[in-house]
C-alpha cells in the first residue's frame, strides 16, 4: 500500500514538472507567433476556432478562412488556463473622411495600428491653429486629423502626435479603400 501512495505521488509530481516545462516552452512559441508544440489540437465545425489543450493550459486562436492557414495568420490568439474563455473582441470599424472622400479601414493591423495611436494618447496638448485635414470615426468616436502641428483632436482636446505616427496613419490611409 506504502508503495502505491509513493509511486502516485512521483506520478503527480512529474506530470506538474511536466506541465510547468511544456506550458512554458508553448508560452514562448504563442508569444512570438509559434503553434504550440506540447499540445492537443481541435479545430470547432466551422474552422475558426482552434484550442491547443496542454496540460494544465489551453490556447484559443481564431483563423480568417480556415484552420489550414499558416499559425502567423491568426487574428486572435489567447493563452491561460484550461477555464479560460476567449472570444474575439468587437470588430472595430474605422472611417476616414478628407478632400470628399472616405476610405474603410479593412485590414486588422491597420485598425489595430491607428487605434492604438489615437486611443491611447494623452489629449492634453495646447489646441493648435490646424486645419482639420482627416476625420476618423472608430465606432462612435470622432477623432480629427491636424497635420501641419502634428495633433489629433477628440472633442475639445488635443494631443500631439509623433512624426512617426502621423506618416503612420498617411501611410494607411493611402493604401484604404475609398468609397465616394
Amino acid at each position: 500500500m506504502k508503495n502505491i501512495c509513493i509511486s502516485i505521488i512521483l506520478v503527480i509530481i512529474m506530470l506538474i514538472i511536466a506541465g510547468i516545462i511544456t506550458n512554458y516552452i508553448d508560452s514562448g512559441r504563442v508569444t512570438t507567433g509559434h503553434e504550440p508544440q506540447y499540445s492537443i489540437k481541435i479545430v470547432n465545425n466551422n474552422g475558426t476556432k482552434i484550442t491547443y489543450w496542454g496540460l494544465g493550459y489551453k490556447v484559443i486562436r481564431y483563423t480568417k478562412i480556415s484552420p489550414n492557414e499558416p499559425y502567423e495568420n491568426n487574428i486572435g490568439v489567447k493563452m491561460g488556463n484550461w477555464f479560460m474563455k476567449y472570444d474575439l473582441p468587437k470588430e472595430k470599424n474605422i472611417i476616414i473622411e478628407y478632400e470628399n472622400k472616405t476610405i474603410k479601414i479593412t485590414n486588422h493591423n491597420d485598425i489595430d495600428k491607428i487605434s492604438n495611436i489615437l486611443e491611447n494618447s494623452k489629449y492634453n496638448a495646447p489646441i493648435c491653429d490646424g486645419i482639420n485635414t482627416h476625420k476618423i470615426s472608430i465606432d462612435n468616436e470622432i477623432y480629427y486629423l491636424k497635420e501641419s502641428c502634428k495633433q489629433i483632436q477628440k472633442k475639445d482636446k488635443q494631443s500631439a502626435i509623433t512624426q512617426e505616427d502621423l506618416n503612420t496613419i498617411l501611410e494607411i490611409i493611402d493604401k484604404g479603400k475609398i468609397y465616394e
